[in-house]
């Protein structure tokens, strides 16, 4: 997988005097079958979480709110996206991916198309070179 994997997109909504409601629907816009889901919420502003990537998930974060700073590296090159509520950033898996939460009260929710594993994880950029070494993937 690179970097050119990657898909961003904004959430369709629908906005009365109710409120706003967001809709992604699964089939057609998800690129896989949903297996487990998350959210991260009350992280504190600059503060930093990922820092992995993953064997074989792979997976589709949406701000629900606030805003978040998004970095990915695969093995070659880096890319950047801020997503702001409503904005949704596939990562396929082998893709390193850290995230900073910019504001109070951001929350992010992740779709994933595999059950937590523990090995699936590969931890930190010093074990994302190594597992790249290892599968004969590093840059030239």
């Amino acid at each position: 997988m690179s970097l050119g994997d990657m898909k961003t997109f904004r959430l369709k909504t629908a906005r009365d005097s109710r409120g706003e409601l967001a809709v992604l629907e699964l089939a057609g816009t998800v690129p896989f079958a949903v297996t487990r889901l998350f959210y991260i919420r009350d992280v504190p502003p600059g503060t930093k979480r990922g820092e992995h990537a993953h064997k074989l998930c792979q997976q589709l974060l949406i701000c629900q709110s606030g805003a978040i700073h998004v970095e990915m590296f695969d093995g070659r090159n880096w890319q950047t996206e801020d997503l702001s509520e409503g904005d949704a950033l596939m990562i396929p898996r082998g893709i390193y991916a850290s995230e900073t939460f910019l504001q109070e009260h951001t929350v992010l929710l992740v779709l994933c198309d595999r059950p937590f594993e523990p090995d699936d994880y590969i931890n930190g950029l010093d074990g994302y070179a190594k597992h790249l070494a290892a599968k004969g993937q590093l840059p030239q």
